[in-house]
């Protein structure tokens, strides 16, 4: 029995020493290579944890924030020979804020933002090099469109549209690097026009018109 307790004894110390040496180990080239748990210097809470393959990620990675160890603030997936990573951004409670594509630690692509609590939809923008680049839409809670705008650049450029929480039409504009430049239209929230004009480097420009009851009631040049 003894001799039997032992044997374990030693098994289970052998074990870990075994599996101690499989984490944060480096190759022949002092490459990071095979799982890695790394923690805050001077603590014992993980800052990242995940496997590397010569130096480079491979898989999913977990990464926390200090003081914050429940779960983790943000999760990479890697894929072996492609640039681009996929990461989702959480809070401290563990729910997603946003989620997209990564290269050259800069945002491409597609991107989702999210209602916290509810985790619904709260944005959807695409990004070139870091920058907002094309279509923008962002939600309310309740799931109906909030505003959908085009972007070039980081700037609005193109038609931007604005809904009421109940869908209803309320502001139709046009953008031109970032400045509002051309015809804007104005509605109440019954989706009646009070106000169409235009305008030229975000200045008002020509004749505005100005509605009530669907009928015209006055007039201003600008």
């Amino acid at each position: 029995m003894q001799k039997s307790i032992y044997i374990l004894f030693f098994f289970l110390v052998g074990f870990q020493l075994f599996s101690q040496e499989e984490i944060n180990q480096l190759d022949s080239e002092s490459r990071r290579h095979g799982k890695w748990a790394v923690n805050f210097e001077g603590t014992s809470q993980l800052k990242f944890e995940g496997i590397f393959k010569h130096g480079k990620e491979i898989g999913k990675f977990r990464f926390y924030k200090k003081g914050f160890d429940a779960h983790p603030s943000a999760i990479l997936h890697f894929k072996e020979g492609v640039d681009s990573v996929m990461a989702t951004y959480y809070t401290q409670k563990g729910e997603p804020i946003s989620t997209g594509t990564i290269v050259e630690q800069k945002r491409e692509g597609k991107w989702i933002y999210f209602h916290q609590a509810s985790q619904d939809t709260m944005m959807i923008e695409n990004y070139k090099n870091d920058q907002l680049h094309g279509l923008q839409k962002t939600y309310f809670k309740n799931g109906e469109l909030a505003e959908q705008s085009l972007y070039q650049d980081d700037k609005k450029d193109g038609e931007s549209f604005v809904y009421s929480e109940e869908g209803t039409l309320l502001q139709h504009l046009n953008f031109e690097k970032g400045e509002l430049n051309g015809p804007v239209t104005y509605y109440n929230i019954k989706g009646e026009k009070i106000i169409e004009g235009q305008y030229v480097q975000d200045q008002k420009e020509g004749t505005w018109k100005y509605y009530e009851n669907k009928k015209l009631t006055e007039e201003k040049e600008f």
